[in-house]
């Protein structure tokens, strides 16, 4: 599976997300701008939901992912390192159903009343316990691959019954308040969480491909990766946007994910004086630092690769000033500009654009 033809079409061949931020929409876009650039390996330094992974996998490239979240990891192993492994209809059956085990109740007891009904959270409970349990099946890259998988179409589900999908607030009442509303889907929010997996499962089913190559999944602070031998380094970091006073705390927007895939650990890891027990804040190398110092350490860093930086205008940093510290390493630098706006972002404004920035 390639890109041959059907450009404007691109982003239906990438699996469909609810994540805020993915640049599923604009693809095509940036696919044209990298299209005739020479590399064959490529580092997608903050994979997030993969969208743009999957996009260099389907371009014929190696591809290492990478991401600091366990869940988004989950995502870029079951997209991007997975080339064969398929959940068939025995793991569903056993993943969905109770088989008898004594399953915790740990989400019940934690998140009543937080996100998801008294029933869905027991069925949480359940789902993830089963998850776990596909050790009793399988082993070695199977099992990893099985289990990421799993967690995939369960955090697609998880977000579809989700007002604006995320999890940064106690909000259940929003979904159960007979009111008109302007935002949301009261039609899948009210679909029950099987219906949803199958669905997810249906999809990502035929998204499932070989390129060929090695392509690997890794979770580290990007700071913190060893190998820089890649041709081209695609950043997509944390910035300040429009109307923001600080940059997107993804980690915060989606802690119920990552306490999904730690289940075990889940309980310790929680801020227990938050409203909707988000998860104790893990600091690491970009969050000490500067948005300027920060961005000067990835470009000193990668320097000898192809860089290539998604960045939303106005930012800040401006273009302006992340131009000026790139050209520190690198002599010709390309700019792309589209307009694009995040929906459910209240806050974008008519001169929002998406920025590519490509230092050779």
């Amino acid at each position: 599976m390639t890109i041959v033809t059907g450009l404007l079409n691109l982003h239906e061949m990438v699996p469909s997300t609810r994540y805020q931020g993915s640049k599923r929409r604009i693809l095509p876009w940036l696919y044209e701008n990298l299209k005739n650039l020479e590399f064959k390996t490529v580092l997608d330094g903050f994979g997030g939901t993969a969208s743009v992974s999957y996009l260099f996998k389907l371009m014929q490239k190696k591809v290492t992912f990478n991401d600091a979240l366990l869940s988004n990891f989950q995502t870029g192993i079951a997209l991007i390192e997975n080339e064969s492994v398929r959940l068939d209809r025995n793991d569903l059956e056993f993943l969905l159903h109770e088989n008898g085990f004594k399953y915790p109740s740990f989400i019940q007891e934690t998140f009543k009343d937080i996100y998801y009904l008294d029933a869905e959270n027991k069925w949480l409970d359940t789902v993830i316990f089963n998850i776990n349990m596909l050790s009793q099946k399988y082993d070695g890259e199977t099992l990893k691959k099985k289990k990421a998988l799993a967690f995939y179409i369960l955090f697609q589900a998880c977000l579809s019954k989700r007002p604006f999908n995320l999890f940064h607030r106690k909000n259940l009442n929003l979904r159960l308040s007979k009111v008109k509303r302007s935002f949301g889907n009261r039609t899948t929010w009210d679909t029950d969480f099987k219906t949803l997996v199958l669905r997810f499962h249906n999809e990502i089913s035929q998204k499932i491909f070989s390129n060929g190559l090695n392509n690997k999944a890794i979770r580290t602070d990007i700071m913190k990766i060893k190998d820089n031998d890649f041709d081209l380094v695609y950043l997509d970091p944390p910035y300040t946007r429009l109307g923001e006073t600080h940059p997107k705390d993804y980690h915060s927007l989606y802690h119920f994910l990552e306490g999904l895939v730690d289940y075990n650990n889940w309980r310790k890891r929680i801020n227990w004086e938050t409203k909707n027990r988000r998860l104790i804040r893990e600091n690491n190398e970009w969050n000490k630092n500067s948005l300027e110092e920060n961005f000067d350490k990835l470009f000193e860093k990668f320097q000898d690769s192809i860089l290539v930086i998604s960045y939303g205008e106005p930012g800040n940093p401006t273009i302006q000033k992340i131009k000026e510290l790139l050209l520190h390493y690198k002599s010709e630098i390309i700019i792309s500009k589209t307009e694009y706006k995040y929906k459910l972002n209240r806050k974008n404004g008519e001169d929002m654009r998406e920025v590519l920035m490509i230092g050779k």
